[in-house]
């Protein structure tokens, strides 16, 4: 016997799991569900199989070919306009030489096939539909048989009013051909609606066998849900590849699973799937191939499909998320939920019960999504943040995004322009590095491929060699390499302004670019051990050739360690390198940074040590601690910056800014000098500092200072060495001050009403509007700063003592919070 699957269907019910498929190659329990229905037909040694595609036929076909690999001969019948499930079947007429079956693509089902062909067969039908018995037929055809099996009576989804049976139809037939002579080819014909109400009026002999087996009519996104339910429960019978690996828990091939994850099943993990440490994967979550499920998270009566990456402690509750669908860490996604393929949720985001966000989606970090999410694009507006380009290597940054972003970097560029590259030593720096050089060849630049060297370098090298721009690739330091920073360079070696960063987005976004011909495609120039020459650069820079201190680093990058161990042994210094990942001894988790600090501090006293410090991989940014153990913060290291320069150079501007501490104010009118204040990003920070490049030994030492690690270090050693002083001492030169930070959560549709009302009410205080708003009281002043990636308010204050400073802060928080609640419960009337 031949079967006719019908796989014509779009499944508009179910987007969006059906925006990019077929309703047919929807996974159910990882495989599509026309498999399974392939592999029924197969199970009951029906072979030869026609099916019949409307909707994206080619993903189908692609799919399952001529039916070798599953074991069964496939032809394909393709309806170029839609003819209804009769006139579907009549378009493979040709391919029907006997009594043949009917059976949808896309339902899931263990009905006993032959059985239904041997009650067709002893009936003499010419037609016998399968039917089963549902609590609620409202959206099924119902079928009235008489004591013989005969059908009688049927009505297409009826209402209640109407429903006179249980028994409904599955859309399973066995047909004897001379059915399809009642109509004609490419007419629009209907097996429910028109075919079988014509048989039944002719008093043709059509039986309804009636089933006790299973089916479910994956029409909804409830009965998509419940079904995977079932057959985690045993209540039909799938070929299954799985195997057991504890109780109730199936696995495929290669999967990974971390000691102390915690698996309570039903549960089925797909292929080359990893769930790592302190993972949660409760009862009926079905998980498919080539996943990864982070640290800390949790999945419950979640389906996941193939290639999503789980971040550390997200909730996935009952929940769909179809395939390569990225949940960054402390997200949570809730029941009845369906998330679109490629769809990529930040970090901290909340997806409402019920939700459905169509493919290719961004939810942006803090959001909270209440609504469906159907139109817009799958890029941001912006792919730069504070300071870079941050993302998830394979994941935000892949070879393909750095490719064009390379690419799109070059063509800013006028004709014989030369552009720099370099990355740290892990190995996804280097594949992207490479990604990027392709990129760039490809717009006409010429490349100077700087190897594995940290940021500062490139920085200098840039400016070294008089190139056009630079790029440089480093992973951020959380204990692995899937974070990725991509640092873009002017020809001064300073981060690009936010106006070329706004010009590199378009071109990315819009593709607005062109490629160069074949033969401009330029060799790429390498240059090595360019290190040496900026060691040797920063010697000549000091004054005393013999520093003479202790120094106890840590730091986790080879690069680093290669370069500072050999030129602080040339001044006279012993240093002593660490990597403190130090692991808590209760929870055994890595500590966090102020537990680090605090002791890296107390090895610091222990060793006798006259400088702590522990230094970004990428070498630009330091916390440093004093020889009694102290440590130096962010606005005090400013401050000692600004200390240095104004004693070194009479009359020097300082840039700074705007959340500085006034002490800097009070410095520069001691020494004679400026202080430049601008915007909190270091973008801002830099420009300024080169815009204002007066003296230019100056400009480059203020530089360094700020975002040069090993440089500024050799710097301050060099003047403590000069004066005399114990770093505590140098420090101890900088009168007090009391700052105090804190965050407030705040809407984004709220922030612009934050800042009008907070101005409004602070008329009658002096006030800067350089970001944000700055507001001096009492002999104090509060910034109250948006910030600009995440649904929060940054609130800074600076008062004549800690209590002060704090009670000034607070004011403004609560200020904002009331504004922020306000504007949200505004917008939810």
């Amino acid at each position: 016997m031949k079967a006719i699957i019908m796989a014509g269907g779009e499944g508009t019910r179910l987007r969006p799991l059906t925006c990019s498929r077929p309703k047919p190659m929807v996974p159910v329990m990882n495989k599509p569900v026309m498999e399974h229905i392939i592999n029924l037909l197969k199970k009951h040694h029906i072979t030869e199989i026609g099916v019949t595609l409307q909707y994206m036929p080619e993903i189908i076909q692609e799919y399952f070919g001529d039916g070798h690999d599953f074991g069964v001969n496939i032809r394909y019948f393709i309806e170029e306009t839609p003819l209804g499930t009769a006139g579907s079947v009549k378009n493979a007429e040709e391919f029907l030489d006997d009594t043949f079956i009917v059976i949808s693509g896309d339902a899931l089902t263990d009905i006993d096939l032959e059985e239904a062909i041997r009650y067709h067969s002893e009936k003499k039908a010419v037609a016998t539909l399968v039917l089963t018995r549902v609590n609620v037929p409202l959206e099924y055809g119902v079928v009235v048989t008489d004591g013989h099996g005969r059908i009688t009576r049927f009505l297409e989804k009826p209402s209640w009013s109407e429903v006179f049976s249980d028994t409904v139809n599955t859309g399973i037939y066995i047909l004897n051909p001379k059915v399809l002579n009642y109509f004609k080819s490419g007419e629009m014909f209907d097996f429910s609606k028109d075919l079988f109400p014509m048989l039944l009026k002719e008093g043709q002999p059509m039986y309804g066998h009636v089933s006790s087996k299973y089916w479910c009519d994956i029409g909804d996104l409830i009965a998509y849900h419940q079904c995977h339910f079932d057959i985690l429960d045993g209540k039909v019978s799938i070929v299954n590849e799985a195997v057991q690996i504890r109780e109730n828990v199936w696995a495929e091939e290669n999967v990974e699973i971390g000691e102390n994850a915690n698996i309570a099943g039903p549960v089925l993990i797909g292929r080359n799937t990893k769930i790592k440490n302190g993972a949660i994967v409760s009862p009926y979550t079905v998980i498919g191939s080539d996943n990864v499920i982070a640290e800390q998270s949790s999945l419950k009566r979640a389906i996941v499909w193939k290639g999503c990456k789980i971040g550390k402690r997200t909730e996935l509750r009952g929940c769909i998320l179809c395939n390569k669908v990225l949940v960054k860490e402390n997200s949570s996604v809730f029941e009845q939920s369906v998330i679109g393929d490629g769809t990529a949720i930040e970090e901290r985001a909340v997806i409402k019960p019920g939700i459905k966000i169509w493919p290719a989606k961004t939810v942006e970090s803090g959001t909270e999504i209440n609504v469906n999410l159907i139109w817009g694009t799958k890029y941001s507006k912006t792919l730069f943040g504070e300071k870079g380009i941050v993302g998830e290597v394979n994941v935000d940054i892949t070879p393909e995004f750095a490719s064009r972003l390379g690419t799109s970097y070059g063509v800013l560029f006028k004709n014989n322009a030369r552009v720099g590259i370099s990355s740290d030593e892990a190995s996804v720096s280097y594949m992207l590095k490479n990604s990027f050089v392709s990129g760039l060849l490809s717009s006409g630049v010429e490349v100077y491929d700087f190897g594995q060297q940290v940021l500062p370098v490139t920085r200098y090298a840039t400016k070294f060699f008089g190139l056009d721009g630079g790029i440089h690739l480093g992973t951020i330091s959380d204990n692995n390499d899937s974070k990725l920073i991509i640092d873009f360079l002017d020809m001064h070696g300073a981060n690009i302004n936010r106006g070329v960063e706004r010009k590199l987005e378009n071109t990315f976004i819009r593709e607005d670019f062109s490629r160069c011909e074949a033969k401009d495609v330029k060799n790429v120039k390498l240059i090595d051990d360019f290190t040496s020459y900026y060691l040797r650069d920063l010697i000549n820079r000091v004054e005393n050739k013999k520093l003479n201190y202790r120094l106890l680093i840590n730091n986790s990058s080879v690069l680093f360690e290669n370069m500072i161990i050999p030129m602080i042994s040339e001044l006279g210094c012993k240093v002593d390198i660490t990597n403190l990942q130090i692991k808590d001894i209760n929870s055994g988790r890595t500590m966090n940074a102020t537990a680090q600090i605090g002791y890296l501090s107390s090895q610091v006293i222990s060793t006798g040590a006259d400088i702590g410090a522990m230094i970004e991989n990428n070498g630009e940014k330091m916390i440093l601690i004093d020889e009694k153990g102290r440590f130096i913060s962010e606005e005090m290291f400013l401050a000692l910056t600004s200390l240095i320069t104004f004693r070194t150079v009479k009359g020097a501007t300082v840039v700074v800014p705007i959340s500085a501490p006034s002490v800097i104010d009070s410095m520069a009118d001691e020494y004679q000098g400026k202080v430049l204040r601008t915007k909190t990003s270091p973008l801002e920070v830099m420009g300024k500092m080169m815009a204002n490049n007066v003296h230019d030994s100056l400009m480059n030492d203020q530089f360094i200072l700020n975002f040069d690690a090993l440089g500024s270090l050799i710097k301050i050693m060099d003047f403590m060495k000069s004066n005399n002083l114990k770093l505590s001492e140098l420090v101890d030169q900088i009168p007090a001050f009391y700052i105090t930070k804190k965050e407030v959560a705040c809407p984004w549709n709220a922030k612009g009403k934050v800042i009008r009302q907070i101005i409004e009410e602070s008329n009658d205080h002096k006030l800067e509007l350089m970001e944000g708003v700055k507001i001096y009281k009492d002999g104090g002043w509060v910034l109250v700063l948006p910030d600009a990636e995440r649904p929060v308010c940054k609130v800074i204050g600076e008062g004549y003592t800690e209590e002060f400073a704090e009670s000034l802060t607070d004011i403004f928080v609560n200020r904002v919070q009331e504004i922020g609640q306000g504007a949200k419960r505004e917008s939810s009337e």
